[in-house]
């Protein structure tokens, strides 16, 4: 492990002469360690007045006890920075639509490898609007990223790394760049070629950080990953595994999401593209509408999401089940949504949408094929009691 210390080191010497550095923070392990280390850095090169941005993408959709952590570790972090004479800032990006319009004012269906609207809407889009702001002068980009991760991850690393770096002092470490779609910025891996068990053994020795909260989201699984807790991009959550049982109502709602998106009687009809099911339809919707208070009450976990999401002061969890739903309406309206046609469908029609017993036994039919359903089975009647309670 030290000759990787001593590499990510000398990765940072060559940005000695830098002012800007913007570091990338998923609250994961590996997001954890390099900001770390670039505080590791610059106390060691008695390096003061440099400007520190550690971002992070909260897409609204994270567990609760991420976020938590996330904010936990920046503020230990900008604390710790300043302590060395440097400047550090912390910086949020959010999507300007999140999972909770998309769905039901607009009726996105889950998710699906031909139709991967998530990860443009509430993690590329967002993070890039925040790293343009970076462009007026140079700046580094710092992320976690590693080739251990994943074939995948690997060969994105080897596919756009430099061959030629913009500084000559670059070029014979170019493995560790990648180009930067954002004027004036470079991106850099400094811990490109670190193991998932050299993260963790360094993070063991780590004693002027509070990593409790990292531990407890990994809960002895050290390859566990965290994403949106809808994500319907996997088969199973198996991040949700690591956590208490009552984050199992969440896999439940997930699975179940991914059974309406996937049933014609919660679609619209449309005559073109890849798939001639359209948005969600009020069935679909209003059954979303539904299971999201129901899941809060079996899980006891609040989806943030609708309370941290505002049109003109009005958070969603007012706007879909509290206020009058006339004004309800006419505010949702007010946001100019870039859609084919009108998707909008009154939250008054959702409120009242009645569930039969035929819909549910549709969901029944479908999840009873699905390998997540059957995981979560094991475990409890998770999916039958937020449907049974509907």
């Amino acid at each position: 492990m030290n000759h990787k210390l001593i590499e990510t080191f000398r990765i940072f010497d060559l940005l000695k002469n830098e002012n800007r550095f913007v570091l990338a923070y998923s609250g994961g392990k590996d997001s954890t360690l390099v900001s770390i280390l670039l505080l590791r850095w610059l106390y060691s090169r008695k390096l003061s007045g440099k400007e520190v941005y550690i971002i992070h993408n909260d897409t609204q959709s994270e567990l609760d006890i991420l976020e938590t952590w996330a904010r936990d570790f920046m503020n230990q972090f900008c604390r710790a920075v300043e302590d060395t004479g440097n400047i550090c800032q912390k910086l949020f990006s959010t999507p300007t639509q999140n999972f909770f319009v998309k769905t039901i004012v607009l009726g996105y269906p889950a998710p699906s490898f031909a139709f991967r609207w998530c990860v443009n809407h509430l993690k590329i889009i967002p993070n890039k609007e925040i790293i343009k702001k970076f462009s007026n002068k140079p700046f580094i980009l710092i992320t976690g990223h590693r080739e251990d991760e994943s074939v995948a991850r690997a060969s994105i690393i080897k596919k756009n790394s430099l061959t030629s770096c913009p500084l000559s002092d670059y070029s014979c470490n170019s493995s560790f760049f990648m180009n930067l779609d954002v004027k004036n910025g470079v991106k850099i891996m400094p811990i490109k070629n670190w193991t998932a068990n050299e993260v963790w053994q360094y993070l063991a020795t780590v004693n002027d950080f509070d990593l409790s909260g990292l531990y407890l989201l990994y809960n002895g699984n050290s390859e566990a990953r965290y994403g949106c807790w809808h994500c319907t991009l996997v088969k199973i959550q198996k991040n949700i595994y690591n956590l208490p049982d009552n984050y199992y109502y969440l896999e439940a709602l997930r699975i179940i999401y991914r059974a309406i998106s996937d049933i014609d009687i919660f679609r619209e009809k449309k005559e073109w593209g890849y798939s001639k099911l359209g948005p969600l339809n009020a069935l679909g919707r209003g059954f979303l509408l539904k299971l999201f208070p129901i899941t809060e009450k079996y899980s006891g976990k609040r989806f943030y999401g609708l309370d941290e999401y505002k049109i003109e002061d009005y958070s969603l969890r007012e706007l879909f089940y509290e206020i009058d739903p006339d004004k309800a309406d006419n505010i949702i309206q007010k946001i100019k949504f870039r859609t084919k046609g009108n998707r909008f469908i009154s939250i008054k029609t959702l409120r009242i949408m009645e569930i039969n017993r035929y819909m549910i036994d549709k969901i029944y039919e479908y999840i009873k094929r699905n390998i997540a359903y059957n995981i979560l089975e094991i475990r409890g009647t998770y999916t039958e009691k937020l449907l049974n309670e509907i």
